[in-house]
């Protein structure tokens, strides 16, 4: 079978990286693009640009991301084998498609393990990079209102799931270029309620407490890191425990707390020494 990629996503007035972003990914076989009430353009663009698969409008309400992304999922040809989720503010560095195409085996692979360039610097170098996972096959669906997650439909369980992830990191590089101008109201109270509907759900705690640090609201951040921390030390990779001490550094540091902010930098550079923005 050959492999057949197709990029998916949502989009809302980011009539500004149409251009950029399309470029970037029309390496793939297809292109779809769900928008979800556009005023300034954004559908327009896409639709009558001809490497746009299919570009299609609803409005979602009340808004959640994981309904706006499986909605865009139903708009992907039968034929796509390998499912890319982008946002239109990220790039992928030129010759991602044909890495994947070469390397992913249908029925061995699931998902593909990259390189995320969250945020860059003031002279546009990488400053913090993640492990992202967000390219799969067809049988995945997204769940949670916001920071979604993919969840395996077809039940093949962590097991099977982990030990068939296609690792690319040095060949496939997602880069984050964020419109800092638009507003982040919204984040907060989606993160409230993923945390009502799934309070066991360490990752979705994580992400608000990181929304309490950038609401400046350091204190809440704090007493959720810790709980997080505390309750849910063993569930995290090491270099997610790391991840969760710089946010507490970075709360204390915000606070004026110097030397409770140099601890939990240096707590998170023993547990993942090799993980750099601690230092």
């Amino acid at each position: 079978m050959e492999n057949k990629i197709c990029v998916y996503a949502i989009c809302k007035n980011e009539s500004k990286f149409v251009e950029r972003w399309v470029s970037s990914m029309c390496e793939a076989n297809y292109i779809v693009v769900l928008d979800t009430g556009s005023t300034d353009g954004t559908f327009e663009l896409l639709k009558n640009d001809d490497r746009v698969t299919y570009v299609g409008q609803k409005i979602i309400n009340p808004w959640r991301f994981d309904v706006a992304r499986n909605w865009s999922m139903q708009m992907i040809p039968e034929d796509a084998n390998i499912l890319v989720c982008t946002d239109l503010d990220e790039i992928l560095r030129p010759g991602w498609a044909d890495a994947l195409r070469k390397n992913w085996v249908e029925g061995q692979h699931v998902r593909c393990h990259y390189q995320y360039i969250w945020s860059h610097d003031d002279v546009g170098q990488p400053a913090r990079i993640f492990g992202y996972d967000k390219i799969h096959d067809r049988n995945w669906s997204w769940r949670h209102p916001v920071h979604e997650l993919l969840y395996d439909t077809a039940n093949r369980g962590d097991d099977f799931v982990n030990t068939h992830i296609l690792n690319l990191w040095d060949d496939i590089i997602l880069e984050h270029f964020p419109d800092n101008t638009k507003s982040r109201s919204s984040y907060l109270p989606l993160l409230e309620l993923r945390a009502e509907e799934s309070p066991d759900d360490y990752y979705g705690l994580f992400y608000l407490s990181h929304e309490y640090h950038y609401q400046h609201m350091y204190t809440k951040s704090i007493d959720l890191l810790k709980h997080i921390v505390d309750d849910y030390k063993t569930h995290y990779s090491t270099t997610e425990l790391a991840a969760a001490y710089l946010f507490l550094g970075d709360n204390y540091r915000a606070l004026g707390e110097k030397e409770k902010s140099l601890y939990y930098y240096n707590r998170g550079i023993f547990v993942e020494p090799t993980y750099r923005e601690c230092y």
